[in-house]
């Protein structure tokens, strides 16, 4: 974490020196480009700016761990946790470098402990489980990925008000709970 706040510093303020040094400005009243030793000022900030928007002051390897309510599984896992499970299922797809995925997992977190025992929640990384990412047709993330029987009955892309999810989840629950229709 902070080696690379040190290379977005860096980066920034050696930009910004750069332009300083060769800027045409010859008022002096250039915020940017009046000298090096403003150019270089402005550029670090710049570059705090640059690291804080990209969500690299997290702690990366966090996100590939379980919580107490969501289990982080790979394509090993995949079949076992989800396809197999008796219980509805969220599939979280994400990647540790995804700002939207970071908001999103205390969410995520916070109704999987409130539906305990209800669905079941695991979230699977797209650059861990390229194959997963593919079937399931990722192509944005955070993608939310909901099962019942070990079958897609639906999927939600981006960043969603928990109140939507809530919603999402109660109808999940209430189509889990109609009786199959027998034979007789």
């Amino acid at each position: 974490m902070t080696s690379t706040l040190l290379i977005y510093l860096l980066i920034g303020s050696g930009a910004g020196a750069v332009l300083g040094y060769f800027g045409s400005c010859k008022s002096g009243a250039c915020s940017l480009t009046a000298n090096w030793r403003r150019g270089a000022l402005y550029g670090a900030v710049m570059g705090l700016l640059f690291y804080s928007s990209s969500g690299c002051g997290g702690n990366f390897a966090a996100m590939n761990q379980s919580t107490a309510n969501v289990m982080h599984i790979t394509e090993a896992e995949f079949d076992k946790e989800v396809t197999q499970a008796t219980l509805p299922v969220v599939v979280d797809f994400y990647a540790t470098w995804c700002g939207p995925c970071r908001q999103l997992a205390p969410t995520m977190d916070s109704l999987a402990d409130q539906y305990a025992g209800k669905i079941k929640f695991v979230k699977v990384n797209v650059d861990e489980s390229p194959k997963l990412a593919q079937e399931f047709q990722v192509e944005g993330i955070p993608m939310l990925a909901f099962l019942q029987n070990g079958k897609a009955v639906g999927t939600s892309v981006g960043l969603v008000a928990k109140e939507n999810l809530i919603l999402r989840l109660d109808s999940l629950l209430q189509t889990n709970a109609q009786p199959v229709a027998t034979g007789r």
